[in-house]
């Protein structure tokens, strides 16, 4: 599918010059504020803790950088009980002439006050020294009064070589990770493992300490030489410190705990593995000591996360929920200890990718409320630290559970597919173009490989593969609407009269080539003839379709264009392909592509009665064979859980095909691709659902 250029350009000045960030809704905070005026030194990686006199304290790192900048320091501010200012920012604990990063506070059950940090030794993260300050004496006006300084020194003994070789035979063979020690990963992961400075040095902490009911504290640590994660255990309120048995996975790090009812403690971390980035989980059936190998969830990930057991029982989660930047930063709600997350507040979101919004800090005060620190950059080259104060109760009164869950349900899950599963519609585009395309398509679905297609009805040789069509009632033949012809040499023009359509035809009497063309001249008004005549056109020859797609995404080219798309659609009750954009991250994805997605389209969409796709892509090129069939593995993972549209052009080879379009190879490619055996095996053992727009249409009649 070409995209809108024009459209795409027009838009993104539009969005430039409107609104920043976006939220579900401000009824659930209390208060917001940033800690500090926006500066240029780089701020990240805050911490926070209430104080035992109401008092906030807050820590985070500041400099000129981060491990390569040696005055970076950790800073700190108050947040005084009753008052709605911050205190001027005051050092907190900087090492001269070492980048101080990191910062973790913590009280222990007696009420003193701990810091964390890293002290990134040679300017490298897996060099570096963790080191701790506490105090008795922090309830005055400024920085708390340090008591106490020293280093943690932990030194896993050979269980933690044996403990990295034992879970790596559990995860599935991959060349794909990364870390500090090895490029190649599992070999030199296991090398590493046995070194014994390379195991005791560049442990650092992220996320905050959690204490279990036997008064142990978990203190949360991940190594970026190992790209994995550990626990410092201590027994005795913090006077010493010993080492787990790792969280072995790819990438792992940044572990967020929570303890379940059952007493398993549950660990939630940033994927810094391989793609797709997601969330990543393990858990401790013995109060820390050993853990499950890091398996990655369906959650989206782009940075670190956090978790909080809240006194009701709720857990609350808090991080980036997206993969392809920080712009967008959530809060999860759940009831059932993780097993869904059925409310969801957007905290932060930037729909041009310009701000980043990361790295929290998550926790429950005494009143209640839920205290969120997390990095602030909108987006003009200055940062802060900002706090925002949610009452959890708001959110699950104003959005009850099921009509949230209902409201963000996926599509895929409202038409009764498994939950969290990637359910496909492959789709074959482009039949009826030529022979070589009916060639292909009728190979792909009459031996039972795939089972959609659409049609282009204005195409030489249309009418013969609908007349194939109806020998194969089974198959999903739908109508591809053309309103373009791209190819130099080979053109068609309009089904229905020219005369009627003045808008549509160019001085040849042929479609134009490409979308801005049809965008300048036609009218919405032109547009809904000539499809309206493409559908009639197939059922005078006997054949209904079961869906209509648009081709080079032309009905997609402006609002009144998909405004008529969709009243076909619903006139003729045949679904169209439409994506279901009523969430802001979808809207946003599809915009940014060059769709005008404006407010008109995202109410024309939500009142569009049939089904939708939760999303929409295309195969990828490649310069082999190989190389295409491995982007197109890489497309199917990094997709997320729902309904997705992935459409493809398969041609049989023939020097008429290299005539008329120089993406032949790839088009003789795709006509390869899905009978490939190796292709099939991956979709089974990814656990992919195929369906089609039959399918689709016979779930959404028949829900409950």
């Amino acid at each position: 599918m070409k995209l809108i250029q024009l459209i795409s350009i027009l838009f993104l000045l539009f969005t430039l010059s409107g609104i920043a960030q976006t939220r579900n809704s401000k009824n659930a905070i209390v208060s917001e504020e940033i800690i500090f005026p926006l500066q240029e030194e780089h701020t990240h990686g805050s911490s926070i803790v209430m104080l035992p006199n109401g008092d906030l304290l807050a820590a985070w790192f500041q400099g000129s950088g981060e491990r390569s900048a040696d005055d970076v320091r950790v800073m700190g501010a108050r947040l005084k009980k009753g008052v709605k200012t911050w205190s001027a920012p005051f050092l907190m604990a900087d090492t001269k002439g070492i980048p101080d990063c990191n910062p973790v506070l913590f009280l222990n059950r007696k009420g003193k006050l701990f810091l964390f940090w890293v002290a990134v030794i040679a300017n490298k993260w897996e060099d570096g020294i963790l080191r701790f300050r506490t105090s008795v004496d922090y309830s005055g006006n400024g920085a708390p009064v340090w008591n106490w300084q020293d280093n943690i020194f932990l030194k896993p003994d050979e269980n933690f070589a044996k403990e990295v070789e034992k879970k790596l035979k559990e995860l599935p063979e991959s060349e794909a990770g990364w870390a500090g020690y090895a490029p190649l990963y599992d070999n030199m992961i296991k090398d590493a493992s046995k070194d014994l400075l390379k195991r005791s040095l560049g442990w650092m902490g992220r996320i905050h300490p959690i204490t279990l009911q036997s008064g142990r504290i978990l203190l949360p640590l991940y190594n970026d030489g190992f790209n994995f994660s550990i626990m410092a255990i201590s027994d005795d309120d913090g006077d010493s410190w010993r080492p787990s048995l790792p969280i072995v996975g790819r990438g792992p790090i940044q572990p967020a705990l929570a303890v379940k009812r059952n007493g398993n403690i549950v660990a939630y971390m940033r994927d810094s593995g391989d793609s797709p980035t997601r969330v990543q989980i393990s858990s401790s059936e013995d109060n820390g000591e050993s853990w499950s190998v890091a398996r990655k969830t369906e959650i989206p990930n782009e940075a670190s996360v956090e978790l909080c057991v809240l006194k009701d029982g709720k857990w609350a989660f808090v991080g980036n929920d997206i993969n392809d930047g920080r712009y967008q930063f959530s809060l999860y709600l759940s009831d059932d200890e993780g097993a869904t997350w059925k409310w969801k507040e957007l905290l932060e979101y930037e729909p041009v990718k310009r701000g980043s919004f990361s790295y929290p800090c998550l926790i429950q005060t005494s009143d209640g409320l839920l205290n969120i620190s997390y990095s602030y950059s909108p987006g003009a080259r200055k940062e802060s630290v900002k706090h925002v104060v949610i009452d959890p109760n708001i959110i699950t009164k104003s959005n009850p559970a099921n009509d949230l869950e209902k409201k963000n349900q996926l599509w895929s899950e409202k038409l009764g597919y498994p939950q969290g599963k990637k359910v496909l519609l492959l789709h074959i585009d482009d039949a009826g173009m030529c022979p070589e395309a009916n060639a292909a398509t009728e190979n792909y679905i009459g031996k039972g490989y795939l089972s959609s297609a659409a049609v282009m009805m204005p195409c030489l040789n249309a009418a013969e593969f609908i007349e194939w069509a109806k020998g194969h009632p089974a198959a999903d033949i739908g109508m591809h609407l053309t309103l373009t012809s791209e190819w130099s040499k080979y053109r068609w023009g309009p089904v229905s009269d020219p005369k009627k359509i003045p808008g549509l035809v160019d001085p040849f009497g042929k479609f134009w080539h490409e979308v801005p063309d049809v965008v300048m001249h036609a009218s919405a008004k032109e547009v809904e003839t000539e499809i309206r005549a493409q559908i009639e056109k197939s059922l005078a020859l006997g054949y209904r379709p079961s869906h209509i797609d648009t081709h080079m995404g032309t009905l997609y080219g402006c609002a009144p264009y998909v405004k008529a798309f969709l009243k076909v659609a619903l006139e003729y009750h045949i679904p169209a392909n439409i994506i279901d954009v009523s969430k802001p991250e979808v809207a946003a994805h599809f915009r940014a592509a060059g769709y005008p997605i404006t407010d008109e389209v995202i109410a024309n969409v939500g009142d569009y009665s049939l089904p939708k796709l939760d999303n929409f892509t295309s195969v990828q090129e490649g310069s082999t064979y190989e190389i295409k069939r491995d982007n197109f593995f890489k497309l199917v993972k990094s997709l997320n859980a729902g309904l997705t549209e992935i459409i493809f052009h398969p041609a049989t080879q023939s020097e008429n095909l290299k005539t008329i379009t120089g993406t032949w190879q790839q088009r003789v490619w795709e006509g390869e691709l899905f009978a490939d055996p190796v292709v099939i095996r991956f979709l089974k053992d990814e656990g992919i659902i195929i369906t089609n727009w039959k399918e689709i249409m016979n779930r959404f009649e028949n829900r409950k």
